[in-house]
């Protein structure tokens, strides 16, 4: 009987959220939290691909947040469609955030969080892999805008040493950076 209200417990702890209602809370909560226009990809990222919301689940929130006006949709000049989200759902998200879990609701945000910043540093970061007959080259090229930074090319045994390298640095591209000054521009001794 013990095993069984493990098993039961387990069972709920882990669940992706399939309620509809409780998905367009997540998302609105999750959007006033990042405070700006969210791409269409990373939102699904960070719900779905996550594995916090169902995708069925999702896809009926985010329309119904359309259809309600909570959020703005807006096309960007590259094609790539944004979520704003209105006074309506900011107001929203503060009134009712209480209805989805607490565990969901610090699940997402820390989700979003980590997702944004891997978005951010992906604007800035160019990685790319290069499989050679020893191994695998990973291209390392930071940018600030249409400057180049850093441009790097490591070797590694194999592409997958290569990935996690690579995202190793998108995690946190300027410790690459600091790190690769610090070693070619020594402290000075008194």
């Amino acid at each position: 009987m013990r095993d069984e209200n493990l098993q039961k417990i387990s069972g709920l702890a882990d669940r992706t959220v399939a309620d509809t209602t409780t998905a367009n809370i997540l998302l609105c909560y999750t959007l006033s939290q990042i405070a700006e226009p969210v791409n269409d990809e990373l939102l699904y990222d960070i719900a779905v691909t996550s594995g916090i919301i169902n995708y069925f689940s999702f896809q009926e929130a985010i329309q119904n947040m359309e259809e309600t006006g909570a959020v703005d949709c807006e096309s960007q000049e590259n094609g790539e469609k944004v979520y704003i989200l209105t006074e309506k759902g900011k107001n929203s998200a503060q009134r009712l955030k209480h209805l989805a879990g607490k565990s969901y609701r610090e699940r997402i945000i820390k989700t979003a969080k980590v997702a944004v910043k891997r978005h951010k540093n992906e604007e800035q970061v160019k990685i790319s892999y290069e499989t050679i007959q020893q191994g695998c080259h990973l291209h390392v090229k930071m940018l600030d805008h249409q400057l180049t930074l850093l441009e790097l090319t490591l070797f590694t045994p194999d592409e997958y040493q290569a990935k996690l390298l690579g995202e190793k640095i998108l995690s946190n591209p300027s410790a690459l950076y600091h790190d690769v000054l610090q070693a070619v521009m020594p402290k000075e001794e008194n």
